[in-house]
């Protein structure tokens, strides 16, 4: 777990990048507050992206860095009725190493949205095609396939589309800081 951050101020994304398969996905934040990153938790608590799985189900051990924005520690690690749902890691400061796998997935959202870009005109919609993009990216450390395929391999068709994600054709991925102003048009015609 991780946060993004546009321009300084600004709205922000809080993003989920499960290792194993380099799958991530980003909720929209319009502040990197601690009390603004417990409300989205708590709403993906109450209402699971599928109904067979709990929040502790997809997320049995979380690693964030000690930033502000994570330090309602209780949130995190419990569920709605109190009990351990996960445990929390924290990174050292600066420490990219103890997180690498988030460091490849955030280079190619940084090819979407540079560094110091202003995420003020993003809808979550626009976050998720954002997302969607970066998933349908084939590695090759994952044998040519791409954390969209092997994310839905192991959890189902359902839940990346439940979390807001869909398959992009490898070929007609966009990575590039044009896609922003591509959903913006888009989103005009509509």
């Amino acid at each position: 777990m991780d946060t993004v951050i546009g321009r300084v101020g600004g709205k922000c994304i809080l993003t989920f990048d499960f290792t194993f398969c380099n799958f991530i996905f980003g909720l929209l934040l319009d502040n990197r507050t601690s009390a603004e990153v417990s409300s989205k938790i708590i709403t993906l608590k109450n209402n699971p992206p599928e109904a067979h799985l709990r929040f502790s189900t997809l997320f049995p051990v979380i690693q964030t860095d000690n930033g502000g924005g994570f330090a309602d520690v209780a949130t995190h690690k419990t569920g709605l009725d109190n009990t351990r749902e996960a445990l929390l890691f924290y990174c050292d400061p600066n420490k990219a190493c103890h997180k690498p796998h988030v460091v490849k997935n955030q280079t190619l959202l940084r090819d979407i949205l540079p560094k110091g870009s202003s995420f003020d005109e993003l809808t979550q919609d626009a976050v998720d095609r954002v997302f969607s993009q970066v998933n349908s990216d084939k590695r090759k450390h994952l044998n040519g396939k791409s954390p969209f395929e092997l994310f839905s391999f192991a959890f189902g068709d359902e839940l990346p589309s439940a979390l807001g994600i869909s398959f992009i054709e490898p070929e007609q991925a966009i990575l590039s800081p044009r896609l922003p102003d591509l959903i913006q048009a888009e989103q005009a015609r509509s």
